[in-house]
């Protein structure tokens, strides 16, 4: 009998992620499945809902809302970092990806979204923030986590779309 999705499981996915317009944004094949402890928030929410249950060979698609995944995109955290900020010797690409504090003192991840000569433009907002997403997903397996398997994957970010975009 085939294990079927519960909590504490781990779980084999292959996915895309497209927008509305059908653009992929992001995917996981079968060569490089994306994996996780089904129940840990280590996937949007109604994805793990739709495959709890389920087993290997499983498939859907699922319409996920901003505010279910990556959340509302917040214009607040485009922010404008003075070029002095940055060491001499660094060169700031667009696209470039580095953590910062906010002024509440949280670790913040922003990326890189403009250089100019004195100021650098940093977006906080997660790539896919404020889309609509399509999730395209196959089970590919589902099996018992083993001891070293549950340590790993603990504090995991959410995923998927946080690692490859990401």
């Amino acid at each position: 009998m085939a294990i079927t999705i519960e909590e504490g499981r781990v779980v084999q996915l292959s996915y895309r992620i497209v927008d509305q317009s059908g653009r992929v944004l992001d995917e996981r094949t079968p060569e490089q499945p994306y994996e996780y402890i089904h129940g840990q928030a280590q996937i949007v929410p109604p994805v793990e809902r739709a495959v709890k249950g389920r087993t290997a060979g499983y498939t859907c698609e699922v319409s996920v809302a901003p505010r279910d995944a990556y959340g509302d995109y917040n214009p607040g955290l485009v922010i404008d970092i003075p070029r002095s900020n940055f060491p001499a010797t660094t060169g700031v690409e667009v696209g470039m990806k580095f953590n910062t504090t906010d002024p509440e003192g949280r670790t913040l991840a922003v990326r890189v979204i403009e250089v100019g000569d004195e100021v650098v433009t940093v977006d906080g907002n997660h790539p896919l923030a404020g889309l609509d997403l399509i999730f395209e997903v196959k089970v590919l397996s589902v099996r018992e986590p083993s001891p070293a398997e549950t340590v790993q994957f603990q504090n995991r970010p959410l995923a998927p779309g946080s690692s490859n975009i990401h």
